[in-house]
């Protein structure tokens, strides 16, 4: 140990390995054994690991299954998790899904390492914010409204569906925004913007709903995460709630895959 009780690099160097040994093909294996799978495997920062491998030993239940995490998913991950810095917001996010391998492996989770490799720490923050909530059944109670949804032109089956059950129905801009506000604050989508127009007044209205995470210096922040799949970007275009209301939804919505790899990470519970 170093003067300040923390692990100097050197004394890191295969604890990560001794720590995650139990739950890998490698269990039975001898040190000098270890030592040479270490070997072989093309890592950058092993003090990364060990801050993994301590949160996976803290985290691992006592019930997981005796069939160990197949090499096929532990030496990628290995390897692209050691390029992390130790205190990146995205350590938490490998822990879990290492933990997540340990006690119900899924041939997925070998798409969930490349996934996690490819995001930044605002981007998982944003990802997270998207989601707004830790209860996986919340998740797909929201989602699954909203996938019915979409084979209906996207949202407006959805919002047609509220408005048509709301009384009094909004005579005001004021009051479609306070609906807008009700209706389309939901768990698995982050809302850009909405233009809503009163056909009998003439007026339009271009803005979003409060609590929205979406801002525009954080684009390309979506953009990614779109491409790599965890969420989805929707235009619905033009449709009408009614003779008087027309409007059009922009937003980002939660996929399967995101919401599976959210499972796996430790992101929903």
């Amino acid at each position: 140990m170093g003067r300040t009780g923390k692990r100097t690099p050197a004394e890191n160097s295969g604890v990560w390995l001794t720590i995650i040994s139990p739950i890998t093909q490698w269990a039975a294996l001898k040190a000098d054994q270890l030592a040479h799978k270490r070997e072989l495997l093309r890592l950058q920062q092993e003090e990364t690991l060990t801050e993994i491998a301590t949160r996976v030993r803290a985290r691992i239940k006592a019930n997981r299954s005796e069939k160990p995490v197949p090499i096929k998913f532990l030496v990628p991950f290995l390897e692209k998790a050691s390029l992390e810095e130790p205190d990146s917001e995205l350590v938490n996010l490998w822990a879990a899904l290492l933990v997540s391998a340990a006690e119900d492996y899924d041939p997925h989770f070998i798409h969930f390492t490349n996934i996690i490799s490819q995001m930044s720490g605002r981007q998982a923050q944003i990802f997270i914010d998207v989601i707004a909530t830790d209860a996986a059944n919340e998740l797909d109670l929201s989602l699954e409204a909203l996938w019915s949804g979409f084979l209906h032109n996207f949202l407006q089956g959805f919002l047609s569906q509220n408005f048509k059950s709301r009384s009094p129905k909004p005579n005001t801009l004021e009051a479609m925004w306070q609906f807008l506000e009700e209706a389309l604050n939901n768990v698995g989508t982050e809302i850009v913007h909405v233009e809503l127009e009163d056909l009998n007044e003439g007026k339009i209205e271009i803005g979003t709903i409060p609590g929205s995470n979406y801002l525009d210096e954080r684009e390309t922040d979506f953009a990614i995460l779109d491409a790599i799949g965890l969420i989805r970007y929707v235009d619905t275009g033009y449709f009408n709630l009614s003779a008087r209301w027309r409007m059009k939804v922009v937003f980002y919505y939660v996929t399967r895959l995101g919401r599976d790899f959210a499972k796996a990470c430790g992101i929903t519970k």
